[in-house]
């Protein structure tokens, strides 16, 4: 589906003014259709960036390991995907139904243009222009912090989204001001299209706050495997594509798509963290590997198996990469592209077919490539 094009998202006219006003530099080209809003209601998962960033304030942690995007979200630019990523993590982390995601980036859209901006009106910063009295300066331009203000409410007293009462029953516009109170409140419903097909975009929709101990910082190879498949969510599926180096077009149902399968993910994503060198196909990984026993904890970078009741004895058709915190990136099927199911074993689906999980070594070379195609 083609996205729409972000073109710019205005400057503040500040400190002369009584009232804040923004002023839109350009408009936003036609939007495409968004599918009555069902759009936002899958959930997968990736974060923008090469390095963690951490919120060190008071409202919680919360780093985000972030990757070159696989897929353009709209015209954004990467600052603007990144804290679209950020307000969205920060929603699934405080359990924020997806309808808040699409409220909160379409604020952010009228208030900074999804930027991270240092000056406002009289005392406004950053994201969503939150004046002083919301928080300190500090938390009010780290974006993370920002974004739990936003949902959660301000240090003043000031509602978040969580405490305005229905607001999923709300107009966008009305939950948005309840929260904001602009002197500009029908503005905010402008960007409701294109917020709703931002949130959407795998390569935001995926956003994921994680623990900095387990995940973002522990420097281990397998949250560089994760981080390596990360990196590629929104890449198509393609069956038999490809590998050690990238994705390949593949055969069959893949013969011309440019993507990668199951196994071929998990082989791209270990080779890249740290030189090992997968089998090819599904079931010869599995029996490469040393089975973890059943009920271990997950670590980053565990690879899971799943059997149906119709795969042969010993035979797996699916396997994903733990992210160590419940979740799995996997490229699903023809069709799909590379993505993540959050809390996974609770998924019904994988969690009835899970078979078991097992853990790569990180010695470089430590294995050798298996057949063609999983």
């Amino acid at each position: 589906m083609p996205a729409p094009l972000l073109a710019a998202a205005g400057q503040l006219l500040k400190r002369r003014l009584a009232r804040r006003a923004l002023k839109l530099l350009a408009v936003v080209l036609p939007v495409a259709a968004a599918g009555g809003g069902a759009l936002v209601l899958v959930l997968v998962l990736t974060l923008q960036g090469s390095s963690p960033q951490q919120d060190q304030s008071a409202s919680g942690a919360c780093s985000t390991v972030t990757a070159q995007a696989a897929v353009s979200v709209a015209d954004l630019t990467p600052e603007q995907v990144a804290n679209a990523q950020t307000i969205v993590a920060v929603g699934r982390k405080l359990n924020v139904p997806p309808y808040g995601w699409v409220i909160a980036v379409a604020t952010a859209m009228q208030e900074s243009g999804l930027r991270n901006l240092d000056y406002g009106d009289r005392d406004s910063l950053g994201l969503f222009q939150q004046r002083g009295g919301w928080g300190s300066a500090r938390d009010r331009t780290n974006p993370v912090a920002a974004a739990r203000l936003f949902y959660d409410g301000g240090a003043g007293g000031q509602p978040g989204l969580l405490k305005v009462a229905d607001f999923q029953r709300m107009p966008l516009t009305q939950a948005a001001q309840a929260v904001q109170r602009s002197a500009f409140p029908n503005a905010y419903g402008h960007w409701e299209n294109l917020a709703q097909q931002v949130v959407g975009n795998p390569t935001v929709l995926s956003a994921t706050c994680y623990d900095a101990d387990s995940f973002a910082a522990d420097g281990s190879a397998g949250s560089s495997a994760v981080a390596a498949a990360l990196s590629v969510v929104g890449t198509p599926y393609s069956w038999g594509g490809g590998g050690f180096s990238g994705p390949t077009q593949g055969f069959g149902a893949g013969a011309s798509v440019a993507g990668f399968d199951c196994s071929s993910l998990a082989q791209y994503a270990w080779f890249k963290a740290a030189g090992l060198r997968l089998p090819r196909v599904t079931d010869q990984i599995a029996a490469s590997l040393p089975h973890l026993p059943k009920g271990a904890r997950l670590q980053s970078g565990d690879l899971l198996f799943f059997h149906a009741p119709s795969d042969p004895p010993g035979s797996y058709h699916h396997m994903g990469i733990s992210d160590g915190q419940g979740n799995m990136v996997h490229a699903p099927r023809t069709g799909k592209t590379v993505e993540v199911v959050h809390d996974v074993m609770h998924d019904p689906y994988f969690a009835g077919q899970f078979a078991f999980a097992a853990r790569p070594p990180s010695r470089p070379g430590a294995m050798q490539a298996g057949g063609r195609h999983g």
